[in-house]
């Protein structure tokens, strides 16, 4: 099925008169039109300008590659698709610049050959199969001549067999060699035969390494490299590989817009944990995107100590839980009382909301310092401006009045909020809603272990009634009453349009 949002493109590129083609790998055009592989788009030079104000002006983000070789003239523009929240990629050409996967190796005359003529599959303009085939015998046999390449392409012989039956159905093979005569005499036509008839044939890997080195003999002045560059191009490509490795595996694309820390806010049983999970796995299948949750940061050497000895000290003292604690210390008006809580339990409990709170820091700095790198920050949870809301400042000071205790606890008070007052807002903000009465259904009908009650959820609620941080960009609340689907395409489109 054609994607509304390719179905949309299409025919503005037709409406409006774009020379352009759909240049390549057309024998699986039904998948590229569902979305499920890359708009191989060639452009005309002189149109070039004229296709990127209809990309933008569709919804289309332009991306750029982390690490690796640059290649000029390529460019990657990304679409959201609102009816199935699928990502679009445009792969957008300017020349032919093509041959090895990693490095683009060659850059071919074949412009005019591709643009002059076409016809139309699914109303997207492709080029004539004798213009198509020439352009595949030569990328392929570029590859065969590729040690990056020769893996993979081993493992498709099939597939390129079954594309290059696709392209001869015609019976237009002297079209092709006419074509490749015209736009690029420097390839043998008995050559080229040879390629066309081994490819057909079960021949081995080493006769087409073979005839890959006649082939990039011939085409070398349309290398983009020396020698020695090209070797040069392989290093750098490995040390970029390398350092995604070690920096998290994450994916080789950011937006050209830059990156951003989004933040999903919301009371228990809203859906934050759900929502963080689906979207990382949306945005991360094709940029770099790290999720995390500031709700339980991991501890830094600062608190390590402090964090190590509280388990032991909740299991001796039950009354020291943050949950029954927190009451004490929380703007916002709980409708149960509760007991005072003074002296040492005051004190311990300061320290562990302080502890907490500079561990968020902590955090919350590292994904600001990831976000101007490029990458894209999810973070489960995130502290407000509003004492006693989750993940907030606890402490307001005077727990106690006995003395010293009280102007050490206040210190703590003091020093928490400044701490807090140091974490940089999100750029975007979806803030999730839901009623009362379903959280509290949700909450009891979650599968894990160790289910809060509903007294709890109540809480929770009301110190989550409204979320706000100064210098926030955008704030958006969500709705997570519908169906969890509607819900993750709401949030999906609402993310998008701001990224």
């Amino acid at each position: 099925m054609t994607l509304e949002l390719v179905d949309r493109l299409v025919n503005t590129l037709n409406a409006e008169g774009v020379d352009y083609c759909h240049w390549k790998s057309n024998y699986s055009l039904t998948l590229t039109m569902a979305g499920k592989t890359d708009l191989d788009l060639l452009v005309e030079r002189k149109s070039l300008y004229h296709i990127l104000d209809i990309l933008i002006n569709s919804g289309f983000k332009p991306a750029v590659v982390r690490a690796g070789p640059e290649t000029t003239g390529v460019s990657h523009y990304y679409g959201y698709d609102p009816q199935t929240g699928q990502l679009v990629h445009v792969h957008l050409f300017s020349h032919v610049l093509t041959g090895e996967s990693y490095v683009k190796s060659h850059l071919l005359p074949f412009e005019p050959m591709l643009l002059e003529k076409g016809y139309y599959i699914h109303h997207l303009k492709v080029p004539i199969k004798p213009a198509e085939l020439v352009v595949f015998i030569l990328r392929t046999f570029i590859k065969y001549g590729s040690i990056l390449d020769l893996i993979n392409i081993a493992g498709n012989s099939q597939e390129i067999k079954a594309e290059l039956c696709w392209l001869m159905s015609d019976d237009d093979l002297s079209e092709a060699l006419n074509l490749l005569k015209n736009y690029c005499p420097v390839m043998d036509e008995q050559l080229f035969i040879n390629c066309i008839d081994n490819l057909n044939g079960n021949n081995s890997i080493l006769s087409r390494v073979i005839l890959a080195r006649k082939v990039r003999k011939r085409l070398r002045i349309y290398a983009k490299y020396t020698a020695l560059r090209r070797y040069g191009a392989y290093f750098q490509l490995l040390w970029a590989q390398m350092a995604r490795k070690f920096g998290g595996n994450l994916k080789n694309k950011n937006l050209d817009a830059g990156g951003l820390v989004i933040a999903f806010v919301g009371p228990e049983a809203t859906g934050k944990s759900t929502l963080v999970s689906s979207c990382e796995r949306w945005l991360g299948q094709v940029f770099a995107v790290r999720s995390i949750h500031a709700g339980k940061p991991p501890s830094s050497w600062l608190t390590i100590p402090i964090n190590l000895v509280l388990p032991l000290i909740r299991a001796l003292l039950p009354r020291l839980r943050l949950s029954r604690l927190e009451g004490h210390t929380s703007s916002i008006n709980l409708t149960h009382s509760q007991p005072k809580v003074e002296g040492l339990p005051a004190l311990i409990y300061a320290l562990r909301a302080v502890s907490l709170a500079w561990d968020r820091r902590q955090l919350l700095l590292r994904a600001r310092r990831s976000a101007a790198s490029g990458e894209i920050v999810i973070s489960d949870r995130y502290p407000s401006e509003v004492i006693g809301a989750m993940d907030s400042p606890r402490l307001r000071g005077e727990l106690t009045k006995s003395g010293m205790m009280s102007v050490v606890i206040n210190w703590l008070a003091r020093l928490e909020q400044r701490i807090y007052k140091q974490i940089p807002p999100p750029d975007i903000v979806i803030r999730l809603k839901v009623s009362i009465e379903t959280a509290k259904k949700r909450n009891r009908e979650r599968i894990k272990a160790g289910n809060e009650t509903d007294v709890y959820v109540e809480s929770r609620h009301r110190q989550n009634r409204e979320w706000y941080m100064s210098g926030t960009k955008w704030i958006y609340d969500i709705d997570t009453e519908q169906p969890l689907e509607e819900t993750i395409l709401s949030t999906k489109k609402t993310i998008w349009e701001s990224l």
